[in-house]
């Protein structure tokens, strides 16, 4: 049987997608194990609590107490204005800041079309106030349950030129951003194979009772005496009214539920023109410890429009003196058609002022009880506002030195405990411990649920793919090795688009070198859209999605860790893998033996330092390597000449299958490449079973052999 060898000067056509990972940008560097924790406390109402000491306070990292290097208060803006005093440079840190992320959520509630485009106005004033750099801003409307409008975004500007009509996002989607963008401690839904961050709830909180407070001289008592006051009043809707409070309650306890999955502090600008309630204290008291056993802070915002004649204060006591001038004039037993008109109106003018009353003591109520302010009778939102984002500036901040100096990229779980028992404690409740390598961004919020994923215990597995390392050589006294990550493009999910006439696949690939003493030595993401014309999406589902990336380590053993997670398949999965670089043998030497693909372009600018370059082409290799009758194959090899030998190196080529040799040959190679490499292809012979290819090259009384074993298909 004849065998075809080709040189380094042969073309194979291929075609694949462009595999080049975007850039990311850093978040979290590390480089010391001192670390910087922002925290969070409140008392049984949701208040932040503000005398707290360093002695109340123990940190405790994987169950191991750490040594509490400094505890201070930091006031709102602090932050800020320290960052902008520094002067704009490029500085290493001395500290791993786990700052509290900030999840603010506006919610449009009882909003008509009427009262919308003002509603707007008040949410965008509120989207441009100076808030914290972590704040995560999304935007829902709340009906009978919670419906996204824009998703958790930093981005101020995307905001502000939101449209606020809503859209087909669901809370999971929506929240997506931030959930990857906070390494909490992580859990993942098996059944659905979607990885999700939650956060975790270490102690069962209670409390936030309804403050009585009395503002603007309206009654915003909730007293079953109070209620029935009021109920007397408008007995007469009683029954209509019980039934939209019911409905009312729903509503803010499903808000309660969703919300309260979210990590971080979780605050809600409730934007509202009010909010009925059944008059029931110890339901709404059920509403409160719900919400606060969450971590969640409303800011009721009555976004009533106020004129100067006219508010709320003033309307109970317009309905008053109403009632006053009726019943003087009842006492006239000559009165006019006019206070007959009048005395059938009575009712309706004691019914607004008792409903105004009663729907922003409700507000207020569900405000201050959560550690809020209730923000109502005026049009100048600013300086509520600037409250507002103090409030969610302030926080303390505890430094402490970690006892752990390994770099294992694992979560490290943190645990706040205080000496108070009537505290409760807002902070990050993990890291995951990464190194600074190269000066890159340790964890990115595109690496962040890929993180989780293989954190979880035990991981998701919705698919297999495969990885493997081949190794090279860099020059005479330098190994090199290249992973390659080989996923199925059949089992990735696909979302249709009919209009454009394409397919969206898009997946996230983390992989994460570890060294002998399990430190991460490397790491490897990408996250990647593809789009695929209708017409072609078959022939992708039959292929194969692969990647390469090229170490630079030095000899010895190694453990790879690498998920994937599938966006539009909501499935993540994970797989390990050891390999070994071995020190360069002097003189001859021969690479692994690669299946190919196909080749691709390799971009505007080749990467020479990758091994799988080849004169301006990409080689692509088949991780899982099979043959079938119909489709030529070749392996892909590099030989290294011995530089001091004079004498021209040749290859010997076996073919076995199910243990036989079936074919074999010689053949000297061409001139090597200024480095003394041949770049070499070889077809790879096809035959039903389990076949093997071996190549030994030889120059002089040297010799270096390797192997690669495939399936052959039948005919």
């Amino acid at each position: 049987m004849s065998l075809l060898f080709l040189a380094a000067t042969a073309l194979i056509p291929g075609l694949a997608q462009d595999a080049t990972p975007p850039p990311l940008e850093p978040t979290i560097r590390v480089t010391t194990t001192e670390v910087a924790l922002d925290l969070v406390v409140r008392d049984k109402k949701g208040r932040q609590v503000k005398n707290v000491k360093p002695g109340d306070v123990e940190i405790y990292e994987d169950g191991v107490r750490q040594q509490l290097l400094s505890f201070r208060m930091v006031p709102g803006r602090e932050q800020a204005r320290r960052e902008e005093s520094q002067p704009q440079q490029q500085t290493t840190p001395t500290l791993l800041p786990l700052r509290e992320l900030n999840t603010v959520c506006i919610v449009f509630h009882n909003i008509d079309p009427v009262t919308r485009p003002h509603a707007i106005e008040i949410v965008k004033e509120f989207i441009k106030a100076n808030l914290p750099p972590e704040s995560y801003i999304g935007i829902f409307n709340l009906n009978e349950k919670l419906v996204a409008v824009h998703e958790f975004t930093k981005n101020r500007e995307e905001l502000l030129a939101s449209t606020f009509n809503g859209g087909a996002l669901n809370f999971s989607r929506a929240s997506e951003a931030l959930l990857t963008a906070s390494p909490n401690i992580v859990t993942l839904n098996a059944q659905v194979n979607a990885a999700t961050h939650t956060a975790t709830v270490t102690e069962d909180m209670t409390g936030g009772e309804v403050s009585l407070t009395v503002i603007m001289g309206a009654d915003v008592s909730n007293s079953t005496g109070a209620n029935r006051v009021r109920g007397d009043e408008v007995r007469e809707r009683s029954d209509f009214a019980n039934i939209t409070g019911m409905h009312e309650t729903d509503r803010i306890t499903t808000l309660i539920n969703q919300i309260g999955t979210l990590p971080g502090r979780k605050t809600v600008l409730l934007v509202t023109t009010g909010l009925v309630t059944t008059g029931d204290p110890d339901l709404f008291q059920k509403i409160l410890t719900n919400a606060n056993n969450h971590g969640i802070t409303f800011y009721a915002l009555d976004s009533t429009e106020m004129n100067g004649m006219y508010d709320t204060a003033q309307a109970g006591k317009l309905a008053l003196g109403q009632m006053a001038s009726q019943s003087k004039q009842q006492s006239n037993v000559n009165a006019s058609i006019s206070v007959m008109r009048q005395n059938s109106r009575q009712g309706d003018d004691t019914i607004s002022a008792v409903r105004t009353s009663d729907t922003q003591s409700s507000l207020r109520a569900l405000s201050e009880g959560t550690g809020g302010f209730l923000i109502a009778n005026t049009n100048d939102f600013r300086k509520s506002f600037q409250q507002l984002v103090g409030d969610l500036d302030t926080h303390y901040e505890a430094v402490y030195h970690s006892t752990s100096p390994k770099f294992d990229g694992r979560l490290r779980k943190i645990e706040v405990k205080l000496a108070r028992n009537d505290l409760q404690v807002e902070s990050r409740t993990g890291y995951f411990a990464m190194p600074d390598l190269k000066g890159s961004a340790p964890v990115t919020p595109l690496e962040a649920t890929a993180m989780a994923v293989l954190a979880a215990e035990p991981r998701p597995h919705s698919f297999d793919f495969h990885l493997t390392a081949y190794h090279f050589r860099k020059d005479d006294a330098t190994a090199n090795a290249t992973l390659a990550f080989e996923l199925p493009s059949a089992k990735l999910g696909a979302t249709a688009d009919p209009a454009r006439k394409i397919h969206k696949f898009e997946i996230c690939l983390l992989a994460l070198v570890r060294d002998a003493n399990g430190e991460v030595v490397d790491k490897y993401s990408l996250d990647k859209p593809y789009y695929i014309a209708d017409a072609n999406l078959a022939a992708v589902r039959a292929d194969q999605l692969t990647y390469t990336h090229v170490l630079d380590l030095p000899p010895g053993r190694y453990t790879v860790d690498a998920a994937v997670v599938d966006h539009e398949g909501f499935q993540a999965t994970a797989e390990t893998a050891s390999f070994e670089i071995l020190a360069p043998p002097k003189g001859l030497a021969i690479s692994s033996l690669a299946m190919v693909e196909h080749l691709d372009p390799a971009g505007a600018q080749t990467d020479t330092a990758d091994p799988f370059t080849f004169q301006g082409k990409h080689v692509v290799p088949m991780v899982q390597a099979a043959v079938g009758p119909a489709t030529k194959r070749w392996v892909y090899f590099v030989v290294y000449k011995d530089k001091s030998n004079p004498e021209k190196p040749s290859i010997h080529v076996e073919f076995k299958n199910g243990g036989q040799v079936f074919a074999d040959q010689t053949v000297a190679l061409p001139e090597p490449d200024a480095s003394g490499a041949i770049a070499m292809f070889v077809t790879a012979a096809t035959r039903p079973g389990n076949c093997e290819l071996r190549i030994t090259a030889m120059q002089g009384g040297q010799s270096a052999t390797e192997q690669i074993a495939y399936l052959g298909a039948a005919q």
